[in-house]
């Protein structure tokens, strides 16, 4: 039996499940091969619309936040309903390439091929106060957090001291997350019959420009809706130091801000790093594990840089990671 073993559900762990199942299905009918599927999760994270659990208002609030969890958190059992494939509900601790096994809290898997799509974590960049006093904004509970202090904060807000909310970030999810804030909070002033204003908004980017791999444009007509929504933009702003108040640039310009939410970068997790691949998506050196979504650092052949790291990427990625497991099983 062909032992297929796929690590993490993100958007490119799942699409591989799904191909190589709708493939392999004779196969796997007949005992020839079985696909596993683990995550730490009972549920898929929905990440593009993290933003929208992070700014959601006049939502009817109970203890668990059921409503808004539900919103973009896909149960497993929903997607993998009526599949020939096993999901495994457990947290991956180690992977031994060479010996062919992945260890995990619970138990010890082996496998013949491996598929490596585990994700991403926060990058901080080694600044100091990243991880102890900014929001991350990596998981459901992130948002629900962030939401929650947003509330908080604009109803205790007056006329002489708005709530001050910082955007650490201004890639893709920095610039979602800092437009719909906005839009929370004046609903939040508005429902609560504020006359005053309510909040300031800062993004910080610290590059040239927010969204530099956007067509300018459209970064222009970006920087001009952020503008009409009250969110102040600042570009070249590397921060030096981020505290439970302020953070600290570094051209020693101190900021005090109530809220401070990291969206500056990702890293590939920390157990397998980024790993080389070669153009059929297979991890360098063997033969039979691929990588993809963010554990993959590929280069484009058209422009010599890095794809980016966005959910259809690794939905395509998880496709042709499938089709090449296959057709090597296949001996095509």
């Amino acid at each position: 039996m062909v032992k297929i073993l796929i690590l993490g559900g993100g958007f490119g762990g799942i699409r591989a499940a799904l191909e190589l199942e709708k493939q392999l299905k004779d196969e796997v009918l007949t005992g020839q091969a079985h696909i596993t599927l683990i995550d730490k999760n009972s549920y898929h994270l929905f990440l593009p619309a993290l933003y929208e659990v992070a700014s959601a208002y006049n939502i009817k609030k109970d203890p668990f936040a059921v409503r808004l969890k539900k919103s973009i958190c896909i149960p497993y059992s929903t997607i993998f309903e009526g599949k020939k494939l096993d999901f495994i509900q457990d947290e991956v601790t180690k992977i031994e390439l060479n010996g062919k096994k992945v260890f995990a809290d619970a138990r010890m898997f082996e496998y013949d091929y491996l598929l490596i799509a585990i994700g991403s974590q926060t990058n901080d960049f080694g600044i100091p106060g990243v991880k102890e006093y900014a929001y991350q904004f990596k998981s459901i509970d992130d948002a629900l957090m962030i939401n929650k202090k947003v509330e908080e904060s604009v109803k205790r807000a007056s006329a002489s001291y708005p709530v001050k909310i910082f955007i650490c970030g201004g890639g893709f999810t920095g610039v979602e997350l800092a437009a719909e804030l906005s839009c929370c909070a004046k609903n939040i002033a508005r429902a609560n019959k504020f006359k005053h204003k309510s909040h300031m908004i800062t993004l910080f980017e610290a590059g040239p420009k927010i969204l530099p791999t956007t067509p300018e444009e459209k970064r222009q007509h970006i920087l001009s809706r952020l503008t009409k929504l009250g969110v102040a933009v600042m570009e070249n702003s590397p921060i030096e130091e981020v505290g439970s108040d302020f953070i600290k640039l570094k051209n020693g310009q101190k900021m005090n801000g109530d809220i401070i939410v990291w969206t500056a970068g990702i890293k590939a997790n920390e157990l397998v790093g980024k790993m080389p691949v070669d153009e059929f998506l297979k991890v360098q050196g063997h033969e039979k594990v691929f990588a993809v979504g963010d554990n993959v650092q590929f280069i484009d052949p058209k422009s010599q840089k890095p794809v980016p790291a966005l959910a259809y990427v690794a939905n395509d990625q998880g496709k042709v990671a499938a089709k090449n497991i296959i057709n090597i099983i296949r001996n095509k």
